[in-house]
């Protein structure tokens, strides 16, 4: 039997479905590591930059159209200022000022923030079960970057 088999699809699944947030929880170990050594506003591009290229070379490899207005253009402008200056330069400016566990649990309430700006802007209702998910989900959140916090299971 070959030991250099790659996993199981039952076990290779579950995996690739958590990686996305053990890495994004890693970011902010990784920036705060960094913060010393350049700017805020720096890190926030160099977060972007190789983001949008990835995205944009997956969009080509996979074939899919690239066919944007003008009007669209405008709001990807827009978008890209937006974030990358108010949530990506404020973000690492904010770890200048704290530690990455608690940056982490900030970050981590972001969902509660949409939610309650979605229904807000949009009128959008989410459920009880979504509350009950977004609230379990950021006290789990809390838990694991900050087990000195008192809130540890």
């Amino acid at each position: 039997m070959d030991s250099s088999a790659s996993p199981p699809p039952s076990l290779r699944q579950p995996l690739l479905l958590i990686a996305p947030f053990f890495l994004w929880g890693t970011a902010m170990v990784a920036m705060k590591g960094a913060m010393p050594h350049t700017t805020p506003f720096f890190m926030a591009g160099i977060r972007l930059v190789p983001a949008g290229l990835v995205v944009l070379l997956a969009s080509l490899w996979l074939g899919r159209p690239q066919a944007i207005s003008w009007r669209g253009w405008l709001w990807i402008g827009l978008f890209a200022l937006v974030d990358g200056t108010l949530f990506q330069g404020f973000l690492a400016a904010g770890l200048q000022r704290t530690g990455a566990g608690l940056g982490s649990v900030m970050i981590d309430s972001q969902p509660l923030a949409v939610a309650i700006m979605a229904r807000g802007l949009f009128g959008e209702h989410i459920g009880v079960l979504g509350w009950i998910g977004l609230l379990w989900a950021f006290w789990a959140s809390a838990c694991w970057a900050c087990p000195m916090s008192g809130l540890w299971p």
